[in-house]
């Protein structure tokens, strides 16, 4: 019961990717996910495109650099959908920037499973449980310059943990607590007589303590330091074309002679080690007066999770306060996963919006 159990939290993507004698998977790989369909439908870049609603997951230090005030959004994803058909990501976040130079932000993922059926080793049926997971953050960010910022996430997560044997499954709940440091610069500049923008942003995320899942065994979460590069070209006053790259490494050492290390030295060896750990995303977004985007993105991953690559596509929609945005993902491999076919919706209201040609440089 216990190897069909495990089968199914590979297939749904919750915890654990596998674990060998000789490498190192990190739990909870949802986190690393990205839950709004703006950066999904640039193959998850988001490290150092310009700030929205949903900035919270890779760099909340943009925020402070936002287009408004503050505003909350709601992102859906039907996950897995070639696995299962009742396993989905939600993703609620918002923020408030204050006292000029200053925000604080707030997000909530919750990935529920579905129902799995539980067997014994002889095939017998026994239950059937739905195991979910969530991760609460809080943010604060603080402008460090008038093109310079740094912000600060803490995060609360709360995941199933599965109790079993032959004759008795209990499911319960674990915990634990994760911060995310990130950095971001953002400058206009001129090229060629053309007004142009250029961004940099890196975070280090998931920093905490590991975390005890099945069978009281402890993993790490999905460490990752993670660099960003933007560049927004003006074409004129209603159109422009970014082009965004990350970069993304993993800190688990992928060396399972240090499973039982502790975080931060983990964390050191996972910097110099593997880079076949490597995420490269590249993405595009067109913007037509601010209100119409057509997005596309290019997602590689050497090995890491899910070994696999795959292209990305969307639209953004922005009527006046209100804001609509889609991804679709294409598997590039031969090589299709469960992943395929998936897509993301994600809704938005902002309020105190600056005027188009104040780019966030002005403290107000």
């Amino acid at each position: 019961m216990k190897t069909k159990y495990i089968i199914s939290v590979i297939l749904s993507g919750l915890s654990i990717c596998g674990v060998s004698q000789t490498n190192i998977e990190p739990a909870l790989q949802v986190l690393v996910f990205a839950p709004d369909a703006r950066s999904a439908a640039m193959g998850d870049a988001g490290m150092a495109t310009s700030a929205d609603v949903y900035s919270q997951h890779l760099n909340a230090a943009k925020y402070v650099f936002a287009a408004s005030r503050g505003g909350a959004g709601l992102s859906y994803t039907p996950w897995l959908r070639n696995a299962a058909s009742d396993i989905d990501i939600t993703y609620l976040s918002g923020f408030y920037r204050f006292a000029s130079n200053q925000s604080i932000s707030a997000s909530l993922r919750f990935f529920s499973l579905g129902n799995i059926d539980l067997y014994t080793d002889d095939a017998q049926y026994l239950q059937s449980i739905k195991p979910n997971e969530y991760a609460f953050d809080i943010a604060y960010a603080r402008r460090l310059g008038r093109y310079f910022s740094g912000g600060i996430t803490f995060r609360y997560i709360n995941s199933s943990k599965i109790v079993a044997d032959n004759s008795n499954t209990v499911v319960t709940k674990t915990s634990n607590i994760a911060t995310d440091v990130a950095f971001y610069y953002q400058k206009p500049i001129n090229i060629f007589d053309t007004e142009a923008e250029i961004a940099f942003g890196t975070a280090i995320s998931n920093l905490g303590t590991k975390l005890e899942l099945y069978d009281s065994s402890s993993y790490f979460l999905p460490m990752q330091l993670a660099l960003g590069f933007r560049s927004t070209f003006n074409i004129d006053s209603k159109n422009s074309l970014s082009a965004t790259v990350d970069l993304r490494k993993s800190l688990v050492p992928n060396n399972y002679k240090y499973r039982n290390a502790d975080v931060l030295n983990a964390a050191a060896k996972g910097i110099f080690s593997d880079f076949s750990q490597m995420i490269y995303i590249a993405g595009i977004e067109y913007s037509y007066n601010s209100m119409l985007m057509f997005r596309a993105g290019y997602h590689r991953e050497l090995k890491l999770l899910l070994n696999n690559s795959y292209l990305t596509f969307g639209v953004g929609v922005v009527y006046e306060n209100l804001h609509f945005d889609a991804s679709y993902l294409f598997i590039a491999s031969n090589e299709k996963t469960a992943m395929n076919n998936t897509y993301r919706i994600s809704f938005a209201w902002t309020f105190g919006n600056r005027n188009r040609n104040n780019r966030g440089y002005d403290l107000q």
